[in-house]
């Protein structure tokens, strides 16, 4: 007798109704007394958290994301048993619950367990080709709204770290202006010095205890995944990947390196009219306490929702200059471009925020990765071929497709490839999905460099499609491909009068370390 696969039982063909409703239910009952059995564990780790509502062991946060998965799983498969019956309408009204209340309960996770997952989220709420509208409105409050840990604990810590409190500022404010994934910012007055009379207007961000404990918990389970991905993506040096991450993660903790990030910014970008940085006050600060300037600005969403299609046009330009001039002339970029970060304002301005994930490009990956671009807007198969190789993106010996790797290197290029207007769109975004499949992935061994690159290109693009950016970025791009032609930053082609060291391209400390196979390429 045939056999056909019903949910996860396996009937005889001619089965009834009844007989696959009792099978159902039976599936059911399975996944709800898992379900609960998940849930009461993971209720109670979860009660286990530090002062600051943290929870930092491993297996308590393990448990908690596999509560909440599980949980996940059982509702859905209600829904689908509801959905069986349901006209058409009532089917679409059930599927937007089942993700509003479902992203939600994420959204809160993330938001409680701070760290790695709530990072994620982050990084997940303007990925907007690939999310249901539920979750992505869930999800952005992960932006700036996280739950903020209470005052008692801030002070705590700035004093810990800096002394009392009314010694080092005038005022503090006792509500946070933001809450993030690693700490949280306050607005400040720094006590004037030397008996003066002017007191700076500041923001403090302060970490949040334990979330160094629960970011090194949940990178020591990511270690684990390093032999899962080794099965999966055989062509990948899955161990660096993780060390990567690991890397990055770990810069994150330490506020120190990210002051040291944001002053070399501040200094690349000093006296450019739109592009700003706030100034890092060392004094007060340590490897938990950051203060800064502080600056005053529309959000992003703000931005959006009164900005004129010129001034889109505008930010989408200073962003342009902002991200590549960084990366192609000074070799590094801050590899934490979502939304939160940037603070627009009147005069077209935008104050970049947060350098906590800052990539410094060295050896040969920037001459390398040009090599590889301008292949691709000239069309040469052979040197593309060569550049793979040169990159190690194709491993020696091991299989290589020319014509996957073709589209899916072209995929990356299309804005910039073709000398005409390209518009981030929706579709565009939203063949990201097909292009980092697993399929396509297995392919390559994706350098740790391409892997941040990739991280801030696909957050720069998803923030474009929401600016309506539609420019012809070929001429643009050729500014890092073409250095000798001299091209323009992308603020100046549309009038900014902007300071000549900002200008030409040849002026500026172009990284020339190249491999000899991208040197030929070159030639």
């Amino acid at each position: 007798m045939g056999l056909r696969a019903t949910g996860t039982l396996r009937l005889p063909v001619g089965a009834t109704t009844r007989e696959r409703i009792d099978s159902t239910v039976v599936a059911l009952l399975v996944v709800v007394s898992i379900m609960l059995a998940l849930w009461g564990v993971s209720r109670f780790v979860a009660t286990r958290r530090n002062a600051a509502g943290i929870s930092t062991a491993m297996a308590s946060r393990a448990l908690q994301v596999g509560g909440l998965a599980t949980r996940s799983a059982a509702r859905k498969a209600f829904l689908r048993m509801r959905q069986v019956v349901a006209t058409r309408e009532h089917k679409d009204a059930l599927e937007a619950r089942y993700h509003l209340r479902t992203s939600s309960e994420v959204a809160a996770m993330m938001g409680q367990m701070k760290g790695v997952f709530m990072k994620l989220g982050q990084i997940a709420s303007f990925a907007r080709e690939s999310l249901p509208p539920e979750a992505r409105q869930a999800l952005e409050t992960l932006q700036k709204d996280a739950p903020p840990m209470a005052f008692e604990l801030v002070r705590e810590v700035v004093e810990r770290e800096l002394g009392p409190l009314a010694e080092h500022f005038a005022w503090f404010d006792e509500r946070p202006l933001a809450a993030a994934s690693i700490g949280q910012v306050h607005r400040a007055r720094l006590r004037a010095a030397d008996g003066g009379t002017h007191e700076r207007e500041v923001v403090v961000k302060v970490q949040y205890p334990g979330v160094d404990e629960a970011i090194r918990a949940d990178l020591r389970f990511t270690q684990g995944l390093t032999a899962m991905g080794s099965a999966f993506f055989r062509n990948t040096d899955t161990s660096a990947m993780v060390a990567e991450l690991k890397a990055r993660l770990e810069d994150e903790l330490d506020y120190l390196k990210e002051a040291e990030s944001q002053q070399r910014f501040a200094a690349i970008w000093e006296g450019h009219p739109l592009i700003r940085v706030p100034r890092v006050h060392r004094s007060h600060t340590t490897a938990r306490v950051l203060t800064q300037d502080y600056a005053a600005g529309l959000s992003f969403n703000d931005f959006l929702a009164v900005a004129s299609a010129d001034e889109k046009r505008l930010a989408v330009r200073v962003l342009n200059d902002f991200v590549f001039d960084s990366m192609h002339f000074f070799a590094c970029f801050n590899g934490d471009p979502h939304p939160g970060n940037y603070l627009f304002h009147e005069d077209g301005g935008i104050t970049f925020l947060d350098f906590g994930c800052v990539k410094r490009f060295e050896g040969p990956f920037l001459a390398e990765l040009r090599a590889l671009n301008r292949a691709i807007l000239e069309r040469d198969e052979a040197a593309f071929e060569a550049c793979l190789r040169a990159t190690g993106i194709v491993l020696p010996g091991r299989p290589y497709d020319r014509e996957a790797s073709w589209a899916f290197f072209d995929y990356h290029a299309r804005p910039f490839a073709k000398d005409e207007v390209f518009a981030f769109d929706e579709a565009y975004l939203r063949e990201a999905g097909d292009t980092m499949k697993l399929d396509n992935l297995r392919r390559f061994n994706l350098p740790p460099d391409l892997l941040l690159f990739n991280r801030i290109t696909f957050g720069l693009n998803a923030i474009f499609e929401r600016l309506g950016a539609a420019e012809n970025f070929h001429r643009l791009y050729r500014r890092y491909l073409y250095p000798d032609e001299d091209v323009a930053p992308a603020c100046a082609t549309v009038g900014v009068d902007l300071p000549a060291r900002f200008l030409p391209a040849r002026a500026w400390p172009v990284t020339t370390a190249t491999s000899a196979g991208a040197e030929t390429l070159a030639r």
